[in-house]
């Protein structure tokens, strides 16, 4: 088989476990490819790092950069560097603390204790260590959608449906709120994700934890105001909206404070 004919035009290999538009992993790799005019790997196209061994043989003198996105990609990574001398960079996309908090369903538990252990086993040895929370991204979007919605009048949510989300209990609270409330559909699309944003009123998301948290950071670029706990990258990215204190071990504390800052950021003029 031959060497796919992509893998001779670039010398940069983004490696990312999946591609779901909402998954703010899979943008990251979409902005390094942009940033590093590179080609990113899924694992579902995993199978296509088998033939690249043949391409670093065909082209001796071309140094191919490397960086994975949490496991199994390191593992990818850590196999390019050792035999074929490319030059790997591991972003610790990091994972939640695995209890009960973050990971209710016990077999869930368990798969993650397993990806974590794996992960963290995986990522020695690289080149290079960049952090998701501290190394800044870039938003898909500058300026507000020209798509109007009608009667715009609503508050919005990105994201996946997670157990660290925390999303079952944000949508009964805007239900006890009486807010309207607009997530995101699941497999919404870049343009339905940017109109559904520039409409809003403001953003919000209950995340018990995040490695960065985009869909906080696009909003606030839109100049829509967000609401979320302080996880991740959201105190630097929140200028309009609020940053709730998070305390893992008095949820109530928490989530009482999240519904003032809901309630007082909505009721702005």
């Amino acid at each position: 088989m031959d060497v796919p004919h992509h893998f001779k035009m670039k010398t940069t290999l983004i490696l990312t476990p999946n591609k779901n538009e909402q998954c703010g992993m899979y943008q990251l790799a979409k902005d390094l490819a942009k940033e590093f005019d590179g080609e990113i790997i899924t694992k579902k196209n995993v199978i296509l790092l088998k033939h690249t061994g043949r391409y670093f043989k065909e082209y001796p003198n071309t140094k191919i950069k490397v960086i994975t996105l949490l496991y199994p990609m390191h593992k990818w990574g850590k196999w390019l560097k050792e035999f074929y001398n490319a030059y790997w960079i591991c972003y610790d996309q990091k994972i939640p603390h695995v209890t009960k908090t973050y990971f209710p369903n016990f077999w869930r538990r368990q798969a993650m204790r397993y990806i974590n252990w794996r992960n963290n086993a995986t990522m020695k040895g690289a080149d290079e260590y960049w952090n998701v929370t501290e190394r800044e991204q870039k938003p898909r979007w500058t300026e507000k959608s020209k798509i109007k919605i009608a009667n715009a009048n609503y508050a919005t949510y990105i994201g996946r449906r997670t157990d660290y989300k925390n999303f079952n209990w944000l949508q009964e609270t805007m239900k006890e709120l009486n807010i309207d409330f607009q997530p995101s559909e699941l497999n919404e699309s870049d343009l339905g994700i940017h109109t559904l944003i520039s409409n809003a009123k403001m953003l919000v998301t209950a995340s018990l934890w995040e490695g960065y948290g985009r869909p906080v950071m696009e909003a606030e670029t839109l100049g829509i105001p967000a609401v979320a706990y302080d996880v991740g990258a959201h105190k630097r990215c929140i200028k309009k909206g609020i940053c709730v204190p998070l305390n893992i071990d008095n949820m109530e504390k928490s989530e009482e404070l999240f519904m003032e800052s809901i309630l007082e950021v909505w009721n702005r003029k």
